[in-house]
């Protein structure tokens, strides 16, 4: 939870930590994951309270030390951090853009800074527009309460930053974003390129089960045509209980009424 302030006519975000419990969704989602063999969709611990700060503590320092733009701590209390701002959602950017060409250079923006993070040895976790920020044509990132580093490798988690990326901006194009997204991966470490695809490959087995579910013109169809032009049902599925759901209690992707049985 975090509120935008004003101190001495500077913005700030005052971030609160919240104690959570969602063990068993982790869980659900982890045995998933594991299933399925996709090491890279395996959930983080959802920590709150005073452990929750100091990971995203710790996080801003390692990611800043890579040169990589994130906020600055002003301020901290129990379970709160004073955060600088570096500029305005990429998810309000896209909405407010003139025209086409002007969301496509806002998107290639983010797919280029991605690229860098990886390059430097970084990762981020939840790279969803709506955490990423702009300001002219530099791309901050946002929201390290959790470290997928707990559960996996640093290949899995930049290969869940590609796969969370992907899902996050596919409703922000017509075509899910295929051409410039398949640009993306190609430059980045071939290891990288494959293991996204590969995680897309054995999700792929749980198609026949969600395609009934799904309409032809779904967010989450769209964003598995994205990533590799495999079916992305069950890839959003994985998605919207690991990013959404157990980020902050709602499901803002596909609405309500989703469990791991299926879609209400």
């Amino acid at each position: 939870m975090a509120q935008r302030l004003l101190i001495d006519s500077r913005p700030v975000w005052v971030k609160q930590y919240p104690e959570q419990a969602r063990r068993v969704l982790l869980r659900a989602l982890d045995l998933v994951a594991r299933t399925l063999g996709v090491e890279a969709l395996r959930p983080p611990p959802h920590h709150g309270g005073d452990i929750a700060k100091s990971i995203e503590k710790r996080r801003l320092d390692e990611l800043r030390m890579l040169d990589v733009r994130v906020p600055e701590v002003l301020g901290e209390g129990r379970a709160m951090l004073v955060l600088s701002e570096i500029g305005s959602s990429l998810s309000s950017a896209l909405k407010r853009a003139a025209d086409a060409a002007s969301a496509e250079r806002l998107l290639e923006l983010a797919r280029a800074a991605l690229v860098d993070v990886h390059r430097r040895g970084g990762y981020i976790g939840q790279p969803l527009p709506r955490n990423m920020t702009v300001s002219g044509d530099d791309i901050g990132f946002l929201d390290f309460e959790e470290d997928p580093r707990e559960v996996m490798s640093l290949h899995d988690a930049q290969v869940r930053d590609w796969i969370v990326f992907a899902h996050g901006v596919a409703g922000y194009r017509r075509d899910g974003g295929s051409a410039w997204l398949a640009r993306g991966l190609a430059d980045v470490d071939p290891d990288i390129a494959v293991g996204v695809r590969d995680a897309a490959s054995h999700l792929r087995r749980l198609e026949s089960w969600l395609r009934p579910f799904l309409t032809r013109d779904s967010r989450l169809l769209a964003s598995l045509q994205a990533l590799t032009g495999l079916l992305a049902t069950t890839l959003g599925l994985a998605l919207a209980l690991a990013v959404d759901l157990l980020h902050d209690g709602e499901i803002d992707l596909i609405g309500f009424g989703i469990a791991l049985g299926g879609f209400s």
